[in-house]
């Protein structure tokens, strides 16, 4: 396999290196989660300028070394300079790109990942360019659609233990989803809203989750429920709620 290639790559964030040096943690189409050397971007007469932002889709040209990946070229594709232009587009799609910082991977080919990160990223950019948009319904759509992929689909229908579809009112990341009354679990009180809202968002396409009226109490329990399954399966701890 030769070991310069070219792939669609997002920037998940960076981390200084040395003096002049920064490691990028790039989604790619082609290697899945890479982390990356750019040599000199904190120089001023850096090459790749603003190219490196978080949310930047970029072309890149990788060298592949054998613990690290450099970057050698770089051409914008999308900059979504619009997120983080808007506090409310720019917190929620922080906490986007948070979770799939950590719950991915290095280096799994994931193209279904990357294809969602890079529609959200679309839609959110659509949404913060116009007004009367919701940042924080798509945010968790996203989260909760990244679960899906990596195959933890949350029981949403009925109760995880008996099968019970009446009074789903505690939801319990052990057991894999919403539980009735009647069953034992380590699980904490959500609302009916939230069983809805979690539902909703994993059935709809992330274009309609920018229309989407919800109450706060629901999207907070339902960033709850996802934060709980990621520490359960996945073995990280979000810190950022959409």
């Amino acid at each position: 396999m030769p070991r310069t290639y070219n792939t669609d790559a997002i920037v998940l964030g960076s981390h200084k290196l040395g003096e002049a040096d920064r490691v990028v943690s790039l989604l790619t189409a082609e290697r899945g989660k890479v982390p990356t050397v750019v040599k000199g971007v904190r120089k001023i007469k850096s090459r790749f300028g603003g190219r490196l932002e978080p949310f930047s889709r970029i072309q890149a040209q990788l060298y592949e070394g054998r613990n690290l990946h450099t970057l050698t070229g770089a051409d914008t594709i999308e900059t979504n300079a619009v997120i983080r232009d808007r506090p409310a587009a720019l917190k929620a799609g922080l906490a986007v790109i948070d979770m799939f910082s950590r719950a991915i991977p290095e280096l799994e080919h994931r193209p279904r990942t990357y294809n969602l990160l890079a529609n959200y990223l679309r839609e959110t950019a659509a949404a913060a360019a116009g007004d009367d948009h919701s940042f924080k319904t798509p945010a968790l759509g996203a989260q909760l659609k990244l679960l899906l992929l990596a195959g933890y689909l949350p029981h949403l229908a009925s109760c995880a233990v008996c099968g019970r579809d009446e009074d789903l009112r505690r939801f319990s990341a052990a057991t894999g989803g919403v539980l009735c009354p009647g069953c034992p679990g380590e699980a904490f009180s959500v609302t009916p809203e939230t069983v809805s809202l979690m539902r909703v968002l994993l059935e709809q396409p992330l274009s309609q989750a920018t229309q989407m009226e919800a109450g706060e109490k629901a999207v907070h329990e339902t960033w709850l429920c996802i934060r709980e399954l990621c520490r359960f399966y996945l073995g990280c701890e979000l810190r950022l709620e959409p």
